[in-house]
């Protein structure tokens, strides 16, 4: 669809009246220019968009009106149970608030546009959409909606507050009739604070109609009163369907090519927006998904390039940032912003193992404000409630997990002097915490291990070696001989390479300790080997 209406109208607005589909151009003098007649079906409907400026008699829509930015996704895929958990709440009585939310790219905004348009072909209710990630767009779509009901617009910026709380008298009195509205990325906490925000002052609160917030901020769907319908990943087969549309003619049916699709999907975690990007890149590059996949597990530094890159999508909000590891970028920012205790667990846990994470390792981090039980709770629980992490209880025990993708977009989103600071501060979190002493290493859960590995992992810092050392005996007094002889070697080498050590003995008891592990594996030469080392 073309982007014709400029100036006060931003994007394509669409109104089921007629036969054609008219565009028209508003300049800044409130003139018309009616041009660009587009045949547009769908499902049988066919929607129009009617555009007029201040004071100028146009004959108004006819009703139904329809104003939906984007054309139909024809390679949406599933999530049947989510539109039918949008339908279920949205057949109530009175005003129903519904919240989509979820983290960035789980599909929010796709979900939304497939049941407007399942809407639009089966029922005859006025149908509308505004962007909620600020005040200026918000604005743009309510003036949008008021040319096309005819609400006088206003005449001066003076008026401007005047005119949004006439539309929003309109949507709560009686000449509405029944209505779906969508506010589409309404991620902006400051925005929807109570009646009061700068934009939900101006959502309708009447006795009618049906309202979708699409957002990533629960504490947007708790303060705008929704039934929340919290969107995840796909399922396996959903996700496997959309990759091979996106995909388009590309013979994956072989057994090479289907064995690299679901590890790809593993890998991305099933998210949609993710499946997209790498779909785009690889109808771009012409590269079969057996070849993306062997690129994307090189490391870390590949998938990060790979999911780094920059792709477009038609139905999405047009200066949305359209890299998939960006996309999380503004929630980066917000959170920093407004909790600067949340930034700095998301910056520490990033260099965790992301799975896994005992809650001591965040609750006894010494951040500063950590101790504060009021601010931890408030800083963990926005961490929560954007998706970023997640918490599984297991009995008295709280464990959280950081999801991959925000593990990775974080590494990129940090300069290389936070990734450097936040690395070291990661490594001495873990050192620590984890025990100096055999007489308790047997109290230590095993979920620790690979936060150990994680933090001293391409570490030249003295307190890695410590810390690998200790892994080390807590190995062998576990009695997994083969993890102890890893981390020994490991810090054998590290003594080495780095004058950083001192000749204080310590190296002499890692090359100890290596030869007992040797003895009790059995290997009685091996051991001899490296006990004469130390003559």
């Amino acid at each position: 669809m073309d982007r014709t209406t400029q100036a006060d109208i931003s994007g394509d607005f669409s109104g089921n009246s007629g036969s054609r589909n008219v565009s028209g151009s508003h300049n800044n003098n409130n003139r018309i220019n009616t041009g660009n007649l587009n045949n547009f079906t769908n499902n049988g409907q066919v929607y129009h968009q009617y555009v007029f400026g201040a004071g100028e008699r146009v004959e108004q829509a006819s009703r139904p009106y329809r104003i939906i930015p984007y054309c139909r996704n024809r390679k949406f895929t599933g999530r049947e149970d989510l539109i039918e958990s949008i339908k279920r709440l949205s057949e109530r009585g009175g005003q129903n608030r519904i919240a989509l939310h979820g983290l960035g790219g789980s599909g929010k905004t796709q979900i939304a546009l497939e049941y407007l348009y399942r809407c639009a072909s089966e029922s005859d209710c006025d149908i509308f959409w505004v962007h909620g990630s600020g005040l200026p767009k918000f604005s743009q779509g309510f003036r949008a909606i008021a040319q096309h009901v005819r609400i006088p617009l206003a005449s001066t910026e003076m008026d401007e507050e005047g005119f949004l709380l006439d539309i929003k008298r309109w949507f709560d009195g009686p000449d509405s009739g029944d209505w779906i509205l969508v506010i589409d990325n309404a991620d902006n906490e400051e925005g929807f604070i109570g009646n009061s925000g700068p934009i939900s002052k101006f959502v309708p609160q009447g006795l009618r109609g049906t309202l979708i917030f699409t957002t990533r901020s629960l504490q947007v769907a708790s303060w705008q009163g929704c039934e929340r319908v919290d969107v995840g990943k796909m399922e396996e087969d959903e996700a496997r369907a959309l990759f091979l549309k996106r995909l388009g003619s590309w013979n994956s049916s072989r057994d090479g090519q289907k064995e690299a699709i679901t590890m790809i999907l593993k890998s991305i975690h099933h998210i949609p927006l993710v499946i997209i990007g790498a779909t785009a890149f690889m109808t771009e590059t012409q590269t079969r998904p057996s070849a993306y996949w062997t690129i994307f597990r090189g490391s870390d530094e590949h998938s990060k390039r790979l999911l780094s890159q920059p792709f477009w999508d038609i139905q999405r909000e047009f200066d949305m940032t359209e890299g998939i590891l960006a996309t999380y970028f503004i929630t980066f920012d917000r959170i920093a912003r407004q909790i600067p205790l949340a930034a700095d667990l998301m910056r520490l846990i990033a260099f965790f193992d992301r799975q896994n994470i005992p809650g001591e390792l965040i609750s006894q981090s010494g951040l500063k404000g950590i101790d504060d039980p009021i601010h931890f709770r408030q800083a963990i629980g926005k961490l929560l409630g954007f998706s970023l992490v997640t918490a599984v209880e297991r009995g008295d025990q709280t464990f959280y997990e950081l999801h991959r993708l925000v593990q990775l977009s974080l590494q990129v989103y940090l300069s290389t002097e936070e990734l450097n600071r936040w690395r070291v501060t990661a490594l001495r979190v873990v050192s620590r915490l984890f025990p100096h002493r055999w007489t308790t290493w047997r109290n230590v859960s095993s979920a620790y291990i690979p936060h150990v590995l994680a933090v001293t992992k391409h570490s030249t810092d003295p307190i890695a070696e410590e810390l690998s050392f200790r892994l080390g005996r807590y190995f062998l007094d576990m009695g997994s001989y083969n993890d102890a002889g890893t981390q020994l070697r490991r810090c054998i080498e590290l003594r080495k390479e780095s004058k950083e050590y001192d000749s204080n003995g310590e190296g002499h008891r890692r090359v100890l300790f290596l030869g007992s592990i040797s003895i009790h594996q059995g290997k009685a030469k091996e051991a001899e080997n490296i006990l004469r080392g130390l003559l």
